[in-house]
């Protein structure tokens, strides 16, 4: 066994929250994930957008006997991720590598992967059956024509819906990877991009499709970064991207999606090569805090209202973010939102 190989297990193990599990399509176990990240694999294109190496902080690609040698050390199943590139545009020989590798993981783990909707044929699909695959993520950003076509993404809406479609025929579990902010992108597109979505998923169970909601950020040495310099794109602030994301997770739950991820990853080298964009370590938690008083309003516009003490960090958390943001829904001054707000016990 490579020294190597323990060395990447001993740096996965650290980058695995408890929390980052999921909920398998063939049983009620929850398994811990371990990701390999392939930068930019296979990538047949470059969103203007993306820079993988800064966004993962990961530069070197694991090779399918890197990983092999990693699975072979643990001894409990795992459901094993290849993030940062497209899987499924890798080529065919290579991508059975990879897949072949995870079948060294202990019994029972699985496999997910995240691709772009070009890179998905029927023989691609049917060529997946003999492997534990527990998801198929696809890099949507938008099903605007416009904004793919900005974006320099390759494929048209009818194209990605068409990829949705095959893999959710196919019966497989879906991801979809969906983003705020993009160049020419507005607020309503993103809330059409997930009904366009639910219509797709129709009498499914609902845990079909799963999503993430990602923001737009302008990195360092990407073509985004020269459009903003050029005046030609102007990133969403903070405030206004928190409110976007926000929207979509409360549109989404009522739509009966699970959402597993708002926000990317953390790492040292995304904060070091971010130049503007609502980028914040907490932004998921202050979009859950805007889905939640979006219902709480909804409820009652003007309260009083009754919310369980867990989610009190919804309210107070981030200078009390929740309460400001309903005290601006609300025309109320924030000394009367606290005073209309009751907290049940656990």
């Amino acid at each position: 066994m490579g020294g190597d190989a323990q060395g990447m297990v001993a740096m996965l193990g650290a980058r695995i929250p408890v929390t980052d599990v999921i909920r398998t399509a063939s049983s009620c176990k929850r398994l811990p994930s371990i990701p390999f990240f392939l930068s930019m694999e296979s990538c047949p294109r470059r969103c203007v957008y993306c820079h993988q190496g800064e966004i993962t902080g990961v530069s070197r690609t694991p090779s399918p006997r890197f990983v092999r040698e990693a699975l072979v050390l643990l001894r409990e199943p795992r459901e094993v991720c290849f993030f940062g590139g497209s899987f499924t545009c890798l080529h065919e020989e290579r991508r059975k590598d990879y897949l072949d590798a995870v079948l060294t993981a202990p019994e029972g783990s699985l496999v997910r992967f995240s691709t772009h909707p070009q890179c998905i044929t029927h023989a691609i699909l049917d060529s997946l059956s003999p492997y534990p695959v527990s998801m198929i993520e696809l890099g949507i950003s938008s099903l605007d024509d416009g904004v793919l076509k900005i974006c320099n993404r390759g494929y048209t809406s009818e194209l990605a819906l068409s990829a949705m479609a095959s893999v959710l025929e196919s019966g497989f579990q879906l991801g979809a990877q969906m983003m705020i902010g993009l160049p020419g992108q507005t607020e309503d597109s993103s809330v059409e991009d997930l009904r366009k979505i639910a219509a797709l998923r129709g009498r499914r169970e609902r845990s079909s499709v799963t999503l993430r909601i990602y923001p737009c950020l302008v990195l360092e040495k990407t073509p985004l970064a020269e459009l903003m310099n050029r005046g030609a794109y102007s990133p969403l602030a903070l405030e206004e991207g928190v409110r976007r994301a926000g929207r979509l997770l409360f549109e989404a739950e009522r739509l009966g999606f699970p959402v597993q991820r708002i926000g990317l990853h953390e790492t040292e080298s995304l904060s070091r090569s971010v130049l503007a964009g609502p980028h914040h370590p907490a932004l998921g938690e202050m979009a859950r805090a805007v889905a939640f008083i979006t219902w709480l309003l909804e409820s009652s516009p003007y309260g009083p209202w009754e919310i369980n003490r867990r989610q009190i960090s919804l309210l107070r958390g981030h200078c009390k973010f929740g309460l400001r943001f309903m005290a601006e829904r609300t025309g109320l001054p924030l000394s009367d939102i606290e005073t209309r707000i009751r907290y049940a016990a656990l």
